[in-house]
């Protein structure tokens, strides 16, 4: 999982708020955190309560029983329910391409609620996701905490951990809604059967860290987990099994398959990076490629985002980087490095993905002394960039520097 955004500037949304962000085709965790007010912590005169819903590149989140009905959704955030307290919801989902948006949209007649925080990640999905939450619920009395919103996911079982404790007054009590089910426990009497966890229950002034898994089974689709809390419970993690690796909605290069979709950010990093590694590293030694790989590492890290880029993605993108990217010479290759009946061409592309895969989780060493640019020979112009102090090393035919 990488953070490729974030902000915790709280702040009040009004009508609507647009956020944007750029990654990759991939499934994506998006984090949201807000508050809403109930008509009486308005004004003496308000009419209804705050209400806020999400929407990510157009998807909405809407109830099982009326998709056009948003508003008391498990995945939005109603006043009337909250009093103004804090609830996160966690949205999974696959995204598309470069250029992403996450709306926020309030509504009327308040037209207003709070953001505490929202971030985005990337995943790469295998057969489970574990979670570390660790969110404790603000005090209050009975109302949604946390909601997971899986959309277009099969989900096998979840299976979670959380601390739960006996209060002088008040215990703390945690509701968990599947579906909208309710994950009821018949030990209990009337009064609390509802509930999951019951902190009155536990001896005076004592604590229960409790896990738990939930087998559930459910195919594909659109599904939220809710949890509700009374007082300040704590849930530390979250375990979804999906039972096999999701497939996303539409196809993603692999190293077996990896011909372009004329849609580079439908590459993972390591597809795209394996890709420049193929097309600008021909015929040389791995020590080579690893380098040239590396290079292009030591522009992501230096998020230099004018001149190079901020990702991968980024960087191997940018116009009049790298030859094998202008459609000229290698690119036919690049595009589809299995189409060929040459066996050393094809082992080529498997060790330029491996050796990718390598470089991103620093598994090898940068041999070029943090170089960020290169030049290969023979050459009809050395590059103005190429000076005495910018020099590092050369390795086979390619000439490194660092500027």
């Amino acid at each position: 999982m990488r953070l490729i955004y974030q902000n915790k500037q709280r702040r009040i949304i009004k009508n609507r708020e647009e956020i944007n962000f750029s990654s990759f085709s991939s499934s994506h965790l998006i984090v949201v955190a807000a508050r809403a007010k109930s008509k009486k912590q308005i004004t003496e005169s308000a009419t209804d309560d705050e209400d806020l819903i999400v929407k990510i590149d157009e998807k909405s989140f809407p109830t099982f029983t009326d998709p056009k009905r948003l508003i008391d959704s498990s995945a939005a955030f109603s006043g009337g329910s909250l009093h103004n307290l804090a609830k996160t919801v966690y949205f999974l989902t696959f995204l598309k391409g470069r250029n992403h948006e996450i709306e926020l949209i309030t509504d009327e007649p308040s037209k207003t609620a709070t953001l505490e925080n929202i971030e985005a990640h990337t995943l790469n999905l295998d057969k489970a996701l574990f979670l570390s939450v660790e969110n404790q619920a603000e005090d209050g009395n009975r109302r949604p905490w946390i909601t997971f919103a899986l959309d277009n996911f099969p989900l096998v079982s979840l299976t979670l951990t959380l601390t739960y404790s006996r209060r002088k007054r008040d215990s703390d009590d945690v509701k968990i809604i599947i579906d909208g089910k309710v994950q009821g426990n018949l030990l209990r009497n009337i009064k609390h059967f509802l509930w999951r966890y019951v902190g009155s229950f536990l001896p005076p002034f004592s604590s229960k860290i409790e896990t738990e898994t939930f087998t559930v089974n459910l195919p594909q689709g659109l599904h939220y987990i809710e949890f509700w809390a009374d007082r300040m419970p704590i849930l530390h993690t979250l375990t979804l099994d999906f039972g096999s690796q999701p497939q996303p909605p539409m196809r993603i290069p692999t190293v077996e398959n990896p011909e372009w979709t004329e849609d580079f950010y439908d590459d993972t990093p390591q597809m795209i990076l394996a890709r420049a590694m193929f097309g600008e590293a021909e015929g040389v030694s791995e020590k080579a490629k690893i380098a040239v790989g590396w290079t292009i590492k030591n522009r992501v890290l230096a998020q230099r985002e004018k001149e190079w880029g901020l990702t991968y993605h980024d960087v191997i993108l940018k116009p009049d980087q790298f030859e094998a990217f202008t459609k000229k010479k290698r690119f036919g290759k690049l595009i589809d490095p299995l189409n060929t009946d040459d066996e050393k061409v094809k082992q080529a592309w498997y060790d330029s993905y491996r050796i990718a895969g390598e470089i991103i989780k620093g598994v090898v060493i940068d041999p070029t002394d943090r170089a960020t640019n290169f030049y290969s020979t023979p050459i009809e112009r050395i590059p103005p960039w190429a000076t005495k102090e910018r020099y590092k090393t050369q390795i086979d035919n390619l000439y490194f520097y660092k500027l």
